[in-house]
């Protein structure tokens, strides 16, 4: 593992977890970690279990608005893309990163395009024509499916069969120390997952939060 910009007081918080804000952590690869992790989270959860992108680590990933040809859908809310350059694979180089957010049965949903920092894909992408952005075989493109929490095995109390995000989801990037990670959760926002993209459509699993006033 990287470096990390939590201090090690926090591994105090390991056996808090179950009992802090409204967060309890339901698995974990490496413990001590999803600790860190979790209270950096924690910290900058605002209403409605939302993050807070503009606070630390979630603002260390810089994104704006896409720009392409074509006519943008009025329902702005439900069609934006919005770009980033970060490390998303943690190759050493940075990738040009598309999130495109739009919805399903009226609520919004991110996916993730990932693409060399040189692509002229969004040169290609017209609002009317988003093939060539979503031809790319590395992407996080979930909406209206699911991803299942069985990458790691899940603690006892918090057992209740196998928890499964679906149909819409919610997708922020972020780096602690020089390695970047991907929070993924769902509308019904009882389950977060952080884990690490490995290209293509795989994701390596490292913690799974789950909000206590869920059931």
């Amino acid at each position: 593992m990287k470096g990390s910009v939590v201090g090690s007081a926090l591994l105090l918080v390991i056996p808090a977890l179950a009992t802090a804000a409204s967060l309890e952590l339901g698995a974990a690869r490496d413990r001590t970690f999803c600790a860190q992790v979790f209270e950096l989270i924690r910290q900058n959860m605002g209403s409605g279990n939302r993050f807070n992108i503009e606070a630390e680590p979630f603002s260390h990933v810089k994104w704006k608005p896409v720009t392409i040809a074509g006519t943008a859908p009025r329902t702005r809310h439900c069609s934006t893309l919005d770009q980033a350059f970060v490390d998303l694979d943690n190759d050493g180089t940075k990738n040009l990163v598309v999130k495109a957010t739009f919805c399903m049965k009226g609520e919004p949903s991110d996916s993730l395009y990932v693409f060399p920092a040189d692509s002229l894909v969004l040169e290609q992408a017209s609002w009317q024509d988003l093939a060539p952005l979503l031809a790319t075989r590395n992407k996080f493109e979930r909406t209206g499916g699911s991803y299942p929490l069985t990458a790691i095995p899940m603690s006892s109390a918090l057992d209740q069969g196998q928890p499964t995000l679906k149909t819409v989801f919610t997708v922020h990037p972020f780096v602690v120390g020089e390695t970047t990670y991907v929070t993924l959760t769902d509308g019904l926002g009882e389950w977060m997952v952080i884990a690490r993209f490995l290209g293509g459509e795989r994701f390596d699993d490292q913690c799974y939060l789950k909000h206590s006033g869920k059931s």
